[in-house]
């Protein structure tokens, strides 16, 4: 037996069209350009980048959404206080569930096609590393086991280079040379 909806529902942003605007998700890809072109510049002084909320859900909206992985769309991040992050987004899970063998005790062996993915926890960085501390997941509305967003995140991170994908139980190395994560509610400040 597999659970599953046809129709996902729609992330919070999807619900006041007028919030995120393409604009805003240029914004961040003129941040972003900024950010590679000081990995690869010497700064006497540290570099700051604001991204705010709705300039990343708008990017992931507009400008990125051809970008994200097979299976994953709608993906919308809230910055809150005291470092907490949540993630919403629509996940097919029909892939993941079938890229190894189940047992019944597995809750992706109930669970297919396009569902909500809510996921919250805590985001710190420093010294070049960030941590991830997984506080809930929940699969259409469904609690479930930290486990399973640890195999959605690996799934959808893998490389050639890194075949087991991000391990989100581990220090993750920043890329181009950020040093740090700084976070309010409604946005983050990159370090470089």
């Amino acid at each position: 037996m597999c659970l599953g909806v046809a129709h996902a529902a729609a992330p919070a942003w999807a619900q006041a069209p007028d919030t995120l605007t393409e604009a805003l998700g240029a914004q961040l890809e003129q941040k972003l350009d900024a950010i590679l072109r000081y990995a690869v510049t010497e700064a006497d002084e540290t570099r700051l980048t604001t991204l705010s909320e709705p300039e990343i859900n708008a990017y992931f909206r507009f400008q990125g959404a051809g970008e994200m992985p097979d299976g994953l769309t709608d993906p919308t991040i809230r910055i809150l206080d005291d470092l907490q992050v949540t993630v919403d987004a629509v996940i097919d899970l029909d892939a993941i569930r079938e890229q190894r063998s189940r047992t019944w005790l597995d809750p992706l062996s109930y669970l297919g096609g396009r569902l909500p993915v809510f996921a919250s926890g805590t985001v710190s960085a420093a010294n070049g590393t960030a941590q991830v501390e997984i506080e809930r997941i929940r699969i259409n509305g469904v609690p479930m086991p930290v486990q399973v967003l640890q195999e959605l995140v690996g799934y959808y991170t893998r490389t050639p280079n890194n075949p087991q994908g991000t391990q989100l139980d581990q220090p993750i190395p920043l890329p181009y040379g950020i040093t740090e994560l700084r976070q309010t509610r409604g946005r983050a400040v990159i370090v470089q």
